[in-house]
This record gives structure tokens, C-alpha cells and sequence, in this order.
């Protein structure tokens, strides 16, 4: 007699697997089409090429269409349909006209007509408040003449009351045009970049008296506008004396961060708990479930009535700034009440296809927008890993299968649900973890190592916050004394959450640097100076086999939180030592984690490495008066030509550049420059960096600088090999010039360290 085993665990995990998959047949297609959007966004030259190339995998999908391979052929010609939208959106597509105005568009006497086309988000930052949104241009007031305009800029007025601005207001705007702020460091923002995902290529920056409204708005932007400020107002409502609590109740319910302190912000970042102000599938599931409650409440069946809330959900989504992670939610949430209208099974898996692909549809430049990224990647993760982490972890709680529910005792059922609510909890915290981790390291180099088990409780506490501010909303419109009660138990929650927050962030080692993937497989060889404009002239980044040394030349509580992008681009996690100038001494402080404060102690000698050292020295330029001994830096190492860094030389010095604030360094061309006694023909280079800007000049025998040029206002960066020196101003070409390293047989002084590595004498 033939026996019919029972499947086990694994086989009816894999079975599940599958039919996950296959009902989700979107799924594929959407990464796909995504994957292509990524290629085309870079280059808008691959236009025709991908345009020819759907044409060819069409025609081959059209020819095989009952056959096993039409699959491939329907997916290579999606994946470059991909590409030709957004290679098309990228250069192709008709773009606006402002950047083919004159250049009286930069006139601060110019006016502008146009429309608001995204919600206005307001945010404060020292006690000044700065209005923000997108706005289309129709016409322009140029040279005593109206011109016909198109063309969108992002809008930013300061002093601008609130509900000054509504979505979809006309306006005459005063002001010149800015186009967007380049970056100047490595790890800034590419603000350029980050606006034409918006289709914008310009900044209007004006003030409140500069405005001229023509209409109020159209009748959606105005309720959304008095929708914003009756949740304030509501939300404000019995905790007014605590600012921080209402911003952060603000940011969670519906985006509004502006009014969170910097440091709050950075606590967040650090403990990997920033999503909480991601409008997204958190609040739109708080909101349905308040919803979906309400309805039962009434006695209303949710599976024929939850289309119902469709206007709600989607009012929402523009109350809380339309942002992609709320559209997506939005849509998703959407989705899932149609399909239960129409009584069909919901696979997530197929929805998020389908999101996916109807965003990218709209848009294909959408698919470099960080937010979406970020928000499909983590929903992703979820769908995919936050079942088998949370199975995997719970194994341990679970108990004998075979073992009968009623004769388990209460210790081992009360494991079983502590134990499984556990690792539900952490299995889904990994997952979102992971899911966002590459965008964390490709965009923000930063990766929260506490934030997975911080999240723990930082997930719970927030839905609770996002959930009693939602019924506070809804019961506070109905009576103030229930608003009061339940925005003060939210008070509580909130600082809760605050403190679990700072708690995290100021665990040791809650974070680390990440570098750019292209830096880190580049490497750094030979000697590297990095100049950061923080200003330029405020700091020097001395790096060397891996070390790290910074040379301070402003002041450090200002100083580090400026060059903390530049260490997290770099992936540095320890300065190997820091040095500063305090009169006309030196002094440095040892190796410590970066951003740990250390003591200063006076400073004779310091070896960076076993082949570079630095000292204090004196220095003098010929026939130009000695700069007091103590002031300059001399560099000295294996193949490496001598040069000398000053921080801001005495102003009745005449040096090549007495500017104050400056830190100028002079290099050595050849072995003649250098002595015993660190005097100097000075046949070299000068290189001079303060806040308006580098020079670089050739020096003759005689220190007289010629052929002096601007490098510009950005970082720049020294690169010294054996044989060369190269200047690089960042993004820009670099500079070359040969040089020979000082020899010791020539009256040199020697450039090997006689100090161990990381020594100070």
C-alpha cells in the first residue's frame, strides 16, 4: 500500500516561493523597465540607438509570440523602452526656455509670471521662515519688455506668511534667476542634479514684499492648504510650550520637518531612524486604519465599502506634500481597496510592480530620485526577506509540531508568542535594513550599525505616535478636550521616542563612513593634501598610506561638521591626528575615533607614517622679511619634494600672499630649494587658498611669483608622487608639474622619519 508523505517545512516554504512569484507576474517587468530608465537617465545620446533597438526586439517579440522565447525578446524590448523614455525625458524631451533667455534673467529688477504647481512647504531655521515650491513660468519681464517664458524653478520666499502660498496660485515673483548651487567638495549635494529629476534648472530666491499674488489658488490647493494649517493648529493644541515635540509630531503626521533642531535631525540619522519623517506606508496605514475602524464602527462591511475611503487616501497624499514614498503608499493602499472591491486576491509583490511601473511610466527621470528609490527598495526587502528572517529567528520559540496546542504548557506558549512577536519585529527591521542599505552607501556614505536593533523600539513608538496623532485629528475637530488628552499622552510618546533616539545615537560607534565605491577602488597614492571650502583656507586633509591627518586652520566646533560630508565620502572613521596653531606654537592631539574630542598637547615632531613627517619650522622668503619661527609646517618624506604649509602669515610680513585667513603652501621643484636650515631659493610653487578663492603661482630663485592663475572657489586637491605634483580643483582638470624629490647627499635635509609611525616628540 502507497503512502502519501507529508511535505515538510522546506518543501512548502519553496512551494509558497513559487506561487509568490507566479502571481506576480508584473514583478519582473517593473525591474526590468526600472533597470532600463537607469541607463537612459544618464545619457540622452542613446535616444535613437535605444529607439532602433526596440524596434528590433518588438519586431522579434511580435514574430514569436507562441513561443517559449517570446518572454525574453517582450523583456529586452521593455527594458530598452525603458531607455528611450529616459533618454528622450533626459535631452529630447521639449525643454524649457529660460536657460535660452538673456542674460538679463539674472537681474534682480526682473519680474515673472507664473503658477505654483507643488505644495508649498514651509520650514524654519533660526527663527527665520523660508517658504518653498515649485513654479512653472509662463512670462518674463526682461529688459523693459514682457517675453513669452517656459520652464519651472524652484520658488523659495522668506518672511512669507503662512497660507501665503497655495498650490496652483498665480503670481508675479520679482528676482534673478540663480542656477543651482554646484558642489564644491567632494560628498556635497549635486543640487543640479537633484532639481532636473523635478525638471527644474533654476532657483528664484525672493522675499514676501517681492510677491504679487494674481488669483488665491485653485479650490484643492486651497483646502490643502487649510487642511495643513488645522492639523498644526490641532496638533499644537495643550503642548504649545514645547517646540521641539510639535515639530516632531508635525514632521511624523505629515512631513512638516522644518522646525526640528539640527542636532535632533543628526541623533535621527545616526541611529538610523530618519524614515520615521518619510511620509509613507506607516501614516497612510494609520490613516486607513482609523478609517477602516470608523467603518466598523458603523457596522459597515470594510470589503465593500473601503473604495470609500479613495478620495481620503488620495487627499492625503497631497495633504502630506506628494512626495514618492506617500504617492506610492497611496497608490499601493488604492490597489488593495479596488482589489477587494472586485473580490480578488491581492499579491503585494504584483501591486508594487505595478506602482512601479505606472511611476516610471509618468516619469522615467524618476527613477534617480532618491526618495523613490529609498521607498521601493525598503517595501521591497520587506515583501521579500521580512518572512523567511522572521521564520528563521523564530525557529528556536517554536515547539514540537507534534506536540498538541492544548497540552503545550503556559511557559512554552508564552515563549512561543514573545519569541515570535520578537523576531517579527527584528526579522522586518533587517530587511528594511538591508533593503535600503546600498542607496544609504551610494547616496549618503553613511550606514547606521545600531539602527536595526534600535529600530525595535523606535518602529513601535513611532506607529504609536503616528497612530494617536491620527485620532487626535479626527476626534479633535469634534471636541478639544479629547484633542488635549490625546496630543498630551502623544506628548509623552514623542519624548519617548526622542530619548530612545539620542540614546542610540550617542552609542559608541552607532555609525560609520562608507566611501564612494569609486574612490575606494581608486586608492590614494603618493601624498595627498586636500584643501576642503569650508572655506577655502580652513582646514588641510593630509592623507598618507590610509592615515588621515587634519591641520586646522578655523575654528573646530564650526570646522568638523563641515568636513563630516567630505569624511563620510572618503570613508574615513579615525583621524589618525590633529593639529593646530595656537599663537605662534603648535599643537596636536593623537589618534581618536573622528568627531571625539581629544587633548592638545604642544608638538615638536609628528610622524604621519614610517616615510612622512612634519615640524614646526622657520621660515623666511629672500628679501622679503622671515616670517616668525613657529608659524609654517615643514613636510618631509621618502620621494617626496620638500614644501612648506603656512597658516595665515603676520599681516606685516610681505609673503606672496599676506591675505588673512589663508593657509599658503610652498613646494620645492628640485633638490637646490632645500638646505640644513630650511632656507629657501624657493625655485617652486606657491599655492595660496583663502575664502575668495586659490592662486597658483611659479616662484623664481628670487620668490617672486609669476604666472599666477585662479583655481577657482572649490576644493582643491594636491596630489605629490615621485617626479610630479598635481593640483586638482575638484571637478576639474588637474594641473601638472614635474618635480625631483630632495636628496640627502646634496645637503638635504633627510626625508625619512627617524620616529616611529604615529610618534609626537
Amino acid at each position: 500500500m502507497r503512502t502519501k508523505e507529508m511535505p515538510d517545512a522546506a518543501s512548502r516554504e519553496d512551494t509558497a516561493r513559487r506561487s509568490n512569484f507566479a502571481r506576480a507576474p508584473l514583478l519582473l517587468p517593473a525591474l526590468i523597465f526600472a533597470a532600463g530608465c537607469a541607463w537612459g537617465a544618464g545619457s540622452p545620446a542613446l535616444f535613437w540607438p535605444s529607439l532602433a533597438t526596440v524596434a528590433f526586439w518588438g519586431a522579434l517579440w511580435l514574430r514569436n509570440l507562441s513561443a517559449q522565447r517570446s518572454l525574453l525578446f517582450f523583456l529586452g524590448a521593455l527594458f530598452f523602452v525603458g531607455v528611450y523614455g529616459a533618454s528622450f525625458h533626459r535631452g529630447w524631451r521639449p525643454a524649457d526656455d529660460l536657460r535660452h533667455l538673456p542674460q538679463a534673467k539674472f537681474g534682480a529688477d526682473c519680474w515673472w509670471e507664473g503658477t505654483i504647481q507643488s505644495v508649498p512647504v514651509e520650514k524654519e531655521r533660526a527663527g527665520e521662515r523660508t517658504t518653498t515650491a515649485i513654479f512653472a513660468v509662463r512670462r518674463a519681464w526682461l529688459s523693459g519688455s514682457w517675453q513669452s517664458a517656459s520652464g519651472r524653478a524652484l520658488l523659495e520666499v522668506r518672511a512669507a506668511p503662512v497660507g501665503g502660498l497655495t498650490l496652483s496660485q498665480r503670481l508675479w515673483v520679482r528676482g534673478a534667476l540663480r542656477r543651482p548651487g554646484e558642489p564644491r567638495n567632494p560628498g556635497d549635494p549635486d543640487w543640479r542634479e537633484i532639481l532636473a529629476v523635478r525638471h527644474v534648472a533654476y532657483r528664484l530666491k525672493a522675499t514676501w514684499s517681492d510677491i504679487r499674488p494674481l488669483n488665491p489658488g485653485s479650490w484643492l490647493g486651497r483646502q490643502i492648504g487649510m487642511a495643513r494649517r488645522w492639523a498644526s493648529r490641532l496638533l499644537r493644541t495643550g503642548i504649545e510650550s514645547d517646540p521641539e515635540a510639535v515639530a516632531l509630531l508635525l514632521g511624523m503626521i505629515y512631513g512638516q520637518t522644518g522646525g526640528l533642531p539640527a542636532k535632533t535631525e543628526e541623533d535621527f540619522r545616526l541611529a538610523g531612524a530618519y524614515h520615521v519623517f518619510a511620509v509613507s506606508g506607516q501614516n497612510v496605514g494609520a490613516f486607513l486604519t482609523v478609517g477602516l475602524a470608523l467603518l466598523e464602527a458603523g457596522r459597515v462591511s470594510r470589503w465593500r465599502w473601503g473604495w470609500a475611503l479613495f478620495p481620503a487616501v488620495a487627499f492625503y497624499a497631497f495633504f502630506s506634500g506628494g512626495s514618492a514614498s506617500v504617492g506610492r503608499a497611496a497608490l499601493l493602499s488604492s490597489l488593495v481597496l479596488a482589489a477587494w472591491l472586485i473580490r480578488r486576491p491581492v499579491s503585494l509583490l504584483n501591486l508594487w510592480g505595478a506602482c512601479l511601473l505606472l511611476f516610471l511610466a509618468l516619469d522615467p527621470l524618476s527613477v534617480q530620485d532618491v526618495s523613490l528609490q529609498l521607498s521601493f527598495g525598503v517595501v521591497l526587502a520587506l515583501l521579500l526577506l521580512s518572512g523567511p528572517l522572521s521564520r528563521w529567528m523564530a525557529s528556536p520559540f517554536v515547539p514540537d509540531p507534534f506536540i498538541p496546542r492544548s497540552l503545550l504548557p503556559r511557559a512554552a506558549r508564552f515563549l512561543e508568542r514573545v519569541g515570535g512577536g520578537f523576531a517579527l519585529l527584528l526579522g522586518s527591521s533587517l530587511a528594511a535594513s538591508i533593503g535600503a542599505l546600498p542607496f544609504e552607501i551610494v547616496h549618503f556614505h553613511f550606514v547606521s550599525l545600531v539602527g536595526p536593533i534600535a529600530n525595535l523600539l523606535i518602529v513601535p513608538l513611532a506607529e504609536l505616535v503616528v497612530t494617536v496623532g491620527t485620532l487626535s485629528l479626527c476626534l479633535g475637530a469634534l471636541s478639544s478636550l479629547l484633542g488635549v488628552l490625546l496630543n498630551n499622552a502623544n506628548w509623552l510618546f514623542a519624548h519617548a521616542l526622542l530619548a530612545t533616539v539620542a540614546t542610540a545615537a550617542r552609542l559608541p560607534a552607532a555609525g560609520i563612513a562608507v566611501g564612494d565605491p569609486w574612490t575606494l577602488l581608486s586608492g590614494t597614492p603618493g601624498l595627498r593634501l586636500l584643501f576642503p571650502a569650508t572655506p577655502l583656507g580652513s582646514a588641510c586633509l593630509v592623507r598618507r598610506q590610509g592615515k588621515v591627518l587634519l591641520i586646522e586652520a578655523g575654528e573646530r566646533g564650526v570646522l568638523l561638521p563641515r568636513i563630516d560630508p567630505i569624511r563620510r565620502f572618503y570613508g574615513w572613521n579615525w583621524l589618525d591626528g590633529a593639529i593646530r596653531r595656537e599663537g605662534s606654537s603648535w599643537r596636536i592631539a593623537p589618534r581618536t575615533p573622528w568627531g571625539v574630542e581629544a587633548a592638545f598637547a604642544p608638538m615638536k615632531q609628528f610622524s604621519l607614517t614610517n616615510t612622512l613627517c612634519l615640524q614646526p619650522v622657520a621660515y623666511a622668503f629672500p628679501k622679503r622679511g622671515a616670517v616668525d619661527a613657529g608659524t609654517a609646517l615643514l613636510f618631509t618624506g621618502k620621494e617626496l619634494p620638500l614644501f612648506v604649509l603656512c597658516l595665515d602669515p603676520p599681516s606685516g610680513v610681505e609673503a606672496p600672499s599676506p591675505r588673512p585667513g589663508t593657509i599658503d603652501l610652498l613646494l620645492a621643484l628640485g633638490p637646490a630649494a632645500a638646505t640644513p636650515r630650511h632656507r629657501a631659493t624657493l625655485q617652486g610653487l606657491w599655492l595660496s587658498l583663502g575664502p575668495s578663492g586659490a592662486l597658483l603661482g611659479e616662484l623664481d630663485r628670487k620668490g617672486t611669483p609669476r604666472k599666477v592663475r585662479s583655481l577657482g572657489r572649490s576644493a582643491v586637491e594636491v596630489t605629490l608622487e615621485p617626479g610630479r605634483i598635481q593640483f586638482r580643483p575638484y571637478r576639474q582638470p588637474p594641473l601638472s608639474y614635474a618635480a625631483d624629490p630632495a636628496q640627502e647627499d646634496k645637503g638635504a635635509t633627510s626625508q625619512t622619519p627617524s620616529s616611529p609611525e604615529g610618534s609626537v616628540q
